[in-house]
């Protein structure tokens, strides 16, 4: 198991959990840790960012403030000093933005390439049986919009949730120096407000995961629309084919904007609320400064910092969707690596000999039974044919041989050993499978036929092709076992 797989395994076995965004930010969190450093860097950038912000804030005050003062006198030092504020929270402002997005950017698509190898590999684990019962389109969705969205998050989710805190944090304290009356009506808002946000978010939780879902199922009827047209077109259904893509596609579009829709007063309310700070802060600086309590020049600041410190929160309302979108992408992928791969054997166990053996064997697919007590043996070095009707349950008779399903009773024995008693490797290393659909994947011809033996040599390979009488048929193709084929087959175009 890999870092990343440990990491994810570890905080949930739910395919389906909703989280509040403090757990979805700290299984964000955790998921980084391959790259947490420099996620760590770029969020510390991006604060530092945002504090140069504030500093281009104070300079406009200073120059306000100070120039409200009745004995002020402006002088070439005073000039000099201004500028050379402002000209460094400009230069903070580029300098530590370009850092930050440096370090989150690369680190976002570096854990992006983990986490799909480790997908990948948790795929290669799992048997045949998972792959069967979900549908290509959802694992397609997941490999790429699901681990897009990941890296989008990561890459500039998380510093935009540091900008967004880091200044309004920085103006609370500033009022609060000044003022506390000030500083409480600033903040009385963003208190009344919080409620709001964390409802809305774990709504959007719920309808993430649906919509991601809803995604994965348009995808996967387009990946059936086009590997199956050759015989939608021979059998006339091409509208029916094209209707059902359709269909999936309305309801994804339905689900987007029932989202949208559902959202809406939850997020406007948090912003209405969110901006009542705007006339609380407006009448605690006039109160304050009528009553003599604070001078001109502190009623002024707080004037001028109202909407600094309320449109950063008001990000994160495309923050939190960024962030739902995350998680419930992360869940989706909890299906996979929680999906629990064949069991191993601690010690395994080694044939001696060849015999294929079945021995009361029972299986099905969940609780409808297929095989019921098949007992046979197929003796090594012979040729042994299991015949029957369609649906008789030939092949997966023979597909439980190589463990692409395990059995629900009795045994299968190679040279008198278990098949559950090998290890993985092992027992592939004796089973070669001939599937009924035949796949080619997207190379040359030789390419294909090595695929089963690495490094085979050019006469291994042409004298396979001759057992099986393919030699001939491929050596009038435009490049012979050099001619490339597209992904299933086609011969692919300049091939």
């Amino acid at each position: 198991m890999t870092d990343i797989e440990s990491t994810m395994t570890g905080i949930t076995a739910d395919g389906n959990e909703i989280r509040s965004d403090l757990q979805s930010l700290k299984r964000l969190w955790v998921l980084a840790g391959p790259v947490r450093s420099n996620i760590v860097r770029g969020v510390a950038y991006r604060f530092v960012q945002s504090f140069c912000l504030g500093l281009g804030f104070g300079t406009a005050i200073k120059l306000v403030t100070d120039c409200l003062r009745d004995d002020f006198i402006p002088d070439m030092g005073w000039a000099l000093e201004i500028t050379a504020l402002a000209a460094l929270s400009l230069a903070g402002q580029v300098l530590f933005s370009y850092l930050a997005s440096k370090s989150t950017w690369f680190s976002a698509f570096d854990l992006g390439g983990q986490l799909r190898l480790s997908m990948l590999d948790r795929l290669r684990q799992l048997p045949l049986g998972f792959h069967l019962s979900r549908n290509r389109g959802d694992t397609v969705t997941m490999l790429t919009s699901d681990m897009q969205v990941v890296e989008s998050f990561m890459s500039d989710g998380l510093p935009r949730i540091a900008e967004a805190a880091g200044l309004p944090a920085a103006i609370l304290i500033f009022l609060a120096l000044q003022d506390w009356v000030i500083a409480l009506a600033a903040l009385a808002s963003i208190i009344v407000a919080i409620p709001v946000y964390l409802k809305a978010s774990r709504h959007l939780a719920k309808l993430g995961i649906r919509r991601q879902d809803m995604q994965a199922a348009a995808a996967a009827r387009m990946i059936e629309f086009v590997q199956g047209i050759a015989v939608i077109r021979a059998f006339n259904r091409m509208a029916k084919g094209a209707e059902d893509f359709r269909s999936a596609l309305e309801t994804f579009r339905d689900l987007s904007i029932r989202m949208v829709l559902q959202l809406t007063f939850p997020l406007v309310g948090f912003g209405l609320f969110l901006m009542l700070g705007v006339p609380l802060i407006l009448f605690a600086a006039g109160w304050r400064w009528l009553g003599g309590e604070i001078d001109t020049a502190t009623a002024i600041t707080a004037c001028m910092l109202i909407y600094a410190t309320y449109s950063p929160l008001l990000g994160l309302i495309a923050v939190m969707e960024n962030t739902r979108m995350a998680d419930a992408s992360l869940t989706r992928m909890d299906r996979i690596l929680t999906a629990q791969p064949l069991p191993e054997p601690s010690t395994p166990k080694e044939p001696q000999g060849f015999d294929i053996a079945f021995n009361d064997v029972r299986f099905g697919y969940g609780d409808e039974i297929v095989i019921e007590s098949l007992s046979f043996t197929a003796p090594e070095r012979t040729m042994t044919a299991i015949v029957g009707p369609s649906g008789a349950g030939k092949s997966t008779a023979l597909n439980l041989i190589p463990r692409f399903w395990d059995i629900a009773g009795g045994a299968i024995t190679i040279g008198g050993v278990d098949i559950r008693q090998m290890s993985a490797e092992r027992l592939a290393s004796l089973i070669t499978v001939v599937f009924q659909d035949v796949y080619l994947f997207s190379g040359t011809i030789f390419d294909n036929i090595a695929f089963g033996r690495p490094g085979a040599s050019a006469d291994a390979v042409e004298a396979a092709t001759r057992a099986a009488q393919a030699h001939d048929f491929i050596m009038d193709l435009p490049h012979a076992y050099q001619t490339r084929v597209g992904e299933g087959g086609g011969i692919a175009i300049g091939g």
